[in-house]
């Protein structure tokens, strides 16, 4: 048999062995004793990264490869290059995404995160934009094809780079990939008619009668962008929500003004009557209509992939997909809700 000193630890259980039951002993669960601890504050040497200005660019001293293998190395490039974007410092935001990428695709080859990458890319991208850099603009725009995604948001990215590309053909197929998964997006349909207006006047479209049909193409895409933007029951009372339908609505109204007044030029010339721009909205939807045959001219015209577009677009702007786009909205959120 053990001894009676060896079965205080019985089957890793502690045992409270010899606790005094004396009134006059606090026993094993005593008060804490008060504390204090003395320093020197003027000792400490610290102040707080929040406190100084934009701790995290370390761009101009430390070298690209060694700061993005700090534990928090890319957090800091990201950082610094949205600050940099914001402050219009464009050029040095593009350099330094164009130095990150580099680095982290030799770092990681093909087991790089696409998270880190995808934002480094949209930031440079878009400063290449500013300063009118296609060099650097294609080659971040390649890097982001890489990186792939379902994501609507990456295909109104890549419309945009396309757009300044040039690639119009494209960014309009962005642009419809877009609207298959979100259909009505005011915006969006508004930067497709703009897409048609450029695409009519490049070659070989410009100064023929394929450009009034691409006008008259336009014309639809304003609009159902307007017609969205009349049916959605959701914008809110704030003063900012009215102010930004109403910059929204104006900017449409003068798009689509412009654009009309190329097919027809006498046909918005009352711009002094009261009820002009109700008289706008319905010019563009009598005039946005194409017969068969133009539509069939406009079609044999194409390339295959704008082809592809043009009758995704003809699809959507038949008469009875105008007059039911405010409704559908309505059953969108009806649905949304449920």
């Amino acid at each position: 048999m053990a001894d009676t000193d060896d079965l205080d630890d019985i089957h890793g259980f502690f045992q409270f062995a010899n606790v005094s039951d004396s009134e006059d002993d606090d026993g094993l669960f005593v008060s804490a004793k008060p504390r204090t601890v003395e320093f020197d504050v003027h000792a400490i040497n610290y102040t707080p990264k929040i406190d100084e200005d934009e701790w995290f660019d370390h761009s101009q001293t430390t070298d690209i490869d060694d700061w993005i293998n700090t534990h928090t190395g890319m957090d800091e490039v990201t950082f610094t290059v949205q600050n940099l974007y914001f402050k219009g410092e464009y050029g040095r935001a593009a350099d330094i995404c164009k130095q990150a990428v580099v680095a982290l695709a030799k770092k990681h080859g093909p087991n790089m995160r696409v998270a880190y990458m995808r934002e480094l890319l949209e930031i440079g991208a878009k400063s290449a934009i500013r300063i009118e850099d296609s060099d650097k603009l294609e080659y971040f725009y390649d890097w982001y094809e890489q990186c792939g995604g379902k994501n609507p948001g990456y295909c109104i990215f890549r419309a945009e780079a396309l757009t300044k590309l040039r690639r119009l053909d494209q960014a309009l197929e962005q642009h419809i990939e877009y609207l298959d998964q979100r259909r009505l997006d005011a915006q969006v349909w508004e930067l497709i008619g703009e897409l048609l207006v450029s695409i009519g006047d490049t070659k070989p479209y410009s100064g023929t009668g394929a450009q009034t049909s691409w006008l008259r193409l336009a014309l639809g895409a304003f609009f159902v962008s307007h017609s969205v933007i009349r049916g959605c029951k959701g914008w809110r009372s704030s003063e900012l929500a009215i102010k930004r339908k109403q910059l929204q609505t104006e900017q449409l109204l003068r798009h689509a003004t412009e654009t009309l007044r190329k097919v027809s030029p006498s046909a918005a010339s009352a711009s002094s009557d009261s009820d002009f721009e109700d008289m706008v909205w319905e010019l563009c939807k009598t005039e946005s209509i194409l017969d068969e045959a133009s539509q069939q001219r406009l079609l044999q015209s194409c390339t295959d992939r704008l082809a592809t577009c043009v009758k995704w677009i003809f699809a959507h702007l038949s008469l009875g997909s105008l007059d039911d786009v405010a409704d559908e909205d309505d059953e969108e959120k009806n649905a949304a809700d449920l």
